[in-house]
């Protein structure tokens, strides 16, 4: 065999190894660049599951709140159905009244059952009435109380009440004063005089004057 000979066939040996190396190395590349399109697609479908448990948890968390509020504007109502009922046997008295208000529930009562005229001393007879409520709402319910003293129209003026202002918020704080002595908290109570500034009953005549003196007492809802 000749040198020439060996020599190409050397040349052919190496140029055949030359193209199984270069046919080898796209192999790999084409494995990497699927392992790579699998990689992505492994990240996007995770993606996707973690969007969706986002979407799921966002959706439990609305239909959670939808109900707590549903459940805490019929709480209210509830209560205050409860209170309604147990101020039940009041309103057998012509001289208070009971009412749900949209503040809450509202107990009116008139002043002559409660106080002498230009007076803010409660009467011994009126013991039994507010007694009986301050029972109630010591017990059942648990919300702040406003008390409201409201005077008549005509102008008032002595040594101890220079006028409708001073008479109603002392008579509101006479209610108060005796709500707490039978035991309802001091920190839910708020006493306040209106004056005649809130008429049940627009009118100069006698009827409206009396409708018109009373103590009102507000169970906020």
């Amino acid at each position: 065999m000749s040198i020439s000979s060996g020599s190409k066939r050397l040349t052919a040996d190496k140029a055949g190894h030359a193209e199984a190396d270069e046919g080898e190395e796209q192999s790999g590349r084409w494995l990497i660049s699927y392992a790579d399109l699998i990689t992505t697609l492994m990240v996007l479908f995770l993606a996707l599951y973690s969007l969706q448990l986002a979407k799921n948890r966002e959706l439990e968390m609305r239909t959670l709140e939808h109900h707590s509020v549903k459940e805490a504007a019929a709480a209210p109502d509830a209560a205050k159905k409860h209170l309604l009922a147990s101020l039940e046997p009041l309103r057998g008295n012509r001289e208070i009244t009971i009412s749900n208000a949209a503040q809450g529930v509202e107990i009116a009562i008139n002043a002559k059952i409660l106080f002498n005229s230009g007076d803010a001393r409660l009467l011994p007879e009126s013991f039994g009435v507010l007694t009986q409520i301050a029972g109630v709402l010591r017990d059942g319910s648990k919300n702040n109380i406003l008390v409201e003293g409201h005077t008549d129209n005509v102008p008032i003026a002595t040594a101890k009440y220079e006028s409708n202002w001073e008479l109603s918020s002392a008579r509101a704080g006479a209610v108060v004063r005796y709500f707490a002595d039978k035991g309802i908290e001091a920190h839910r109570m708020a006493a306040i005089g209106r004056a005649d500034n809130f008429p049940l009953i627009i009118g100069d005549d006698a009827t409206a004057r009396a409708a018109n003196r009373r103590v009102t007492i507000l169970v906020e809802y």
